[in-house]
C-alpha cells in the first residue's frame, strides 16, 4: 500500500529503515573517512566511467572506506511517480541508497553537463532518495515557513566533478553550472556542504582536447581522492 510521505511529516523528522541502517552501521565503524562515490553517468563507456574508476582506485583504503552506487547498472525507477503526494512502493536500490547517504560522511558525485544540467538519471535518483523526512523537513512555522529546512544530512561534505562539452566557465558566467545547482538545489539544501569541484571543459571535442589533457584531468582527480573526506 502506498503511504504518504506527508505523514513522515514536515513537522518532525522520523527516520525511514535505511536512514537508521546507516545511523547503525556509522556507529559500529572505525575512525575513518566514509565516502561515497555516485556516478551519474548512464553509460559504463563514457569518460565519466574512466573518472570514476581514477577516483575510487585513488582513494587511499588504510585511512578511509569507499562504497559506490553506478547509477547506470542499476535497476531502480528514476521517475518520482506521485511527486509528493504519496510514497513509491519499497525500492531496494532506493534505500541501499539511503543508507550510503546514512553511513557516510563524504559523497563523491560524478557526471556530465547535458541541457545545462546533470543527466535525468542521477536528477531521478535525487527525486527518490533526497526526499522529505530522510534528507530535510520543512520548518512550518514562524517567519519564511516552507523556506527554511531542518537539515537531516548536515555535517556531511561532496566533492563535485562533471565534464561539459563547451567551455565549464560558460555556464557559470550564465549561473547554470549544474555543479551550482547541485550544490544549492540538492546539497546544500539538506546540509550537505561542497569542498571540492572539479570540471573538464571541451571533453568531446576533436580540436581542444587530447588524450594528454584527459590524462591530465584523471591524475587530478586520483590527487583528490588521496585527500578528500
Amino acid at each position: 500500500m502506498l503511504e504518504s510521505p506527508w505523514n513522515m511529516s514536515f513537522h518532525g523528522f522520523k527516520p525511514n529503515k535505511g536512514f537508521q541502517r546507516g545511523i547503525e552501521r556509522e556507529s559500529r565503524m572505525p575512525e575513518k573517512k566514509r565516502i561515497l562515490v555516485v556516478l551519474g553517468h548512464p553509460d559504463s563507456q563514457s569518460f565519466s566511467q574512466a573518472i570514476f574508476n581514477a577516483y575510487v582506485a585513488g582513494v587511499d583504503r588504510t585511512r578511509r572506506e569507499v562504497e559506490t552506487l553506478e547509477l547506470g547498472k542499476l535497476d531502480f525507477d528514476p521517475v518520482l511517480r506521485f511527486g509528493y503526494r504519496a510514497r513509491m512502493a519499497p525500492d531496494p536500490v532506493i534505500e541501499r541508497s539511503q543508507e550510503l547517504v546514512g553511513w557516510c560522511n563524504h559523497m563523491v558525485f560524478i557526471f556530465p553537463c547535458w541541457w545545462e544540467n546533470m543527466p535525468a538519471l542521477l536528477k531521478g535518483w535525487f527525486d527518490r532518495v533526497f526526499t522529505p523526512g530522510f534528507a530535510y523537513n520543512y520548518q512550518l512555522k514562524g517567519i519564511g515557513a516552507m523556506l527554511r529546512t531542518t537539515q537531516h544530512l548536515k555535517g556531511r561534505t561532496a566533492t563535485l566533478i562533471a565534464t561539459y562539452d563547451g567551455p565549464a566557465w560558460w555556464f557559470k558566467l550564465r549561473f547554470t553550472s549544474p555543479t551550482r545547482l547541485m550544490k544549492i538545489a540538492n546539497l546544500n539544501f539538506c546540509g550537505v556542504r561542497v569542498t571540492r569541484t572539479l570540471e573538464l571543459s571541451w571533453t568531446r571535442s576533436q580540436t581542444k582536447m587530447t588524450d594528454a589533457k584527459r590524462q591530465k584531468f584523471l591524475d587530478k582527480v586520483a590527487a583528490a581522492a588521496q585527500t578528500d573526506g
